[in-house]
């Protein structure tokens, strides 16, 4: 998995994919239910994450399509 910054242009892409596939602020299916009410604390170790790496975590194909797009501009 690539890391990269995540910048304000692939935020945009990435929260227009979210409302496009109906899915939750944290890019899973809307009734996916959380220990905690969150899947970015892990309480077991007290690291928080940002969202972004986390949704780009779980669907690394975004980071291709935001690639592909980007260099069609």
């Amino acid at each position: 998995m690539k890391r990269l910054n995540i910048d304000e242009y692939m935020k945009r892409r990435i929260d227009r994919w979210i409302k496009r596939a109906n899915r939750n602020c944290f890019g899973d299916p809307k009734d996916t239910m959380y220990t905690g009410g969150t899947p970015l604390f892990n309480e077991r170790t007290g690291e928080r994450l940002d969202r972004y790496r986390y949704i780009l975590d779980r669907h690394p194909e975004l980071w291709y399509g935001i690639d592909r797009q980007r260099g069609a501009k």
